[in-house]
């Protein structure tokens, strides 16, 4: 487990390092990612369409609906996302997909804990969902570019939604001291320490039907050579949780929308607005509707 949390912890650490690619090879990238989904979807449509085609003709009667398909809408539409007018902080490129069956996924540190807690650590299946991550604005010269936020929206199963917030304080609140050893950089180079993860509830009840303001803090103890903190960074993170009928979005914020920086660019109630704007969305999509 500890080699788990120490792999978690890296990648915390060093997405924030990322070297992105430049817009330009983005949006090819993009492109050819839409081109080759259109071309599979066409596929799919055809095969579908034949042996609709093929089972309607043996029987006289359309096929029988999937076993365990559940009624109600489907894909979620695009006008659920924000916008970048939306963003409380100035944004460049926005890049998007959607998905089937997907896990619900918040925080993937809080699911080690929680497993180590005895707590349920399977994430739950969402039946559709839709992703999207804006970027920061390219600078010049140009560096290297880091995002302001990550969303993603999902449909669930109906009642799934809201049992999965409840399920989430639940973690939460069992993940209030979470004590690990990870290797960490000291002033004699790498050596283990104590790492403790705080997760709490910041604010609740904010937005939609439910909502949560998902604080994750990471502190580790000054090195018992030196009396000084290790080159360890603390580790501030901010979740949203937000739910409106079966649909429940995460949002990551990140970059110029961290507001535990010493001057942060915005506040907590511009964040808090911005999860409630990403409600008001989520309502042309959601069932039942707002």
């Amino acid at each position: 487990m500890p080699d788990d949390v120490a792999l978690v912890e890296l990648l915390h650490r060093d997405l924030r390092n990322v070297t992105w690619p430049e817009p330009g090879a983005i949006r090819a990238a993009a492109r050819r990612r839409s081109r080759r989904s259109a071309a599979l979807a066409a596929v799919s449509v055809v095969v579908v369409a034949a042996l609709t085609a093929t089972l309607v003709d043996r029987t006289g009667a359309s096929p029988p609906p999937v076993a365990g398909a559940v009624d109600g809408p489907g894909e979620i539409v695009a006008e659920a996302m924000l916008e970048p007018a939306d963003i409380p902080a100035p944004t460049g490129e926005r890049l998007s997909e959607t998905g089937l069956d997907e896990p619900v996924r918040v925080d993937d540190l809080l699911q080690v804990c929680a497993r180590e807690q005895g707590r349920p650590a399977e994430e739950p299946r969402s039946r559709y969902s839709r992703s999207q991550t804006l970027m920061e604005p390219p600078t010049e010269p140009a560096t290297t570019i880091g995002t302001v936020l990550t969303q993603d929206v999902y449909r669930m199963a109906p009642g799934a939604a809201g049992r999965f917030v409840a399920d989430l304080e639940g973690t939460v609140a069992a993940c209030g001291a979470w004590r690990t050893t990870s290797q960490v950089y000291t002033e004699r180079g790498m050596a283990g320490a104590e790492v403790v993860h705080r997760w709490y509830v910041a604010a609740s009840g904010f937005a939609g039907d439910q909502a949560l303001l998902l604080r994750h803090e990471a502190s580790v103890a000054p090195d018992e050579a030196t009396g000084r903190p290790p080159g360890y960074a603390p580790l501030f993170e901010d979740r949203l949780v937000v739910r409106v009928g079966d649909l429940v979005t995460v949002l990551r914020p990140s970059g110029e929308l961290r507001t535990e920086v010493p001057e942060p660019r915005v506040t907590e109630e511009q964040v808090k607005q911005m999860a409630r704007v990403a409600a008001e969305r989520m309502c042309v999509a959601s069932n039942p509707g707002c």
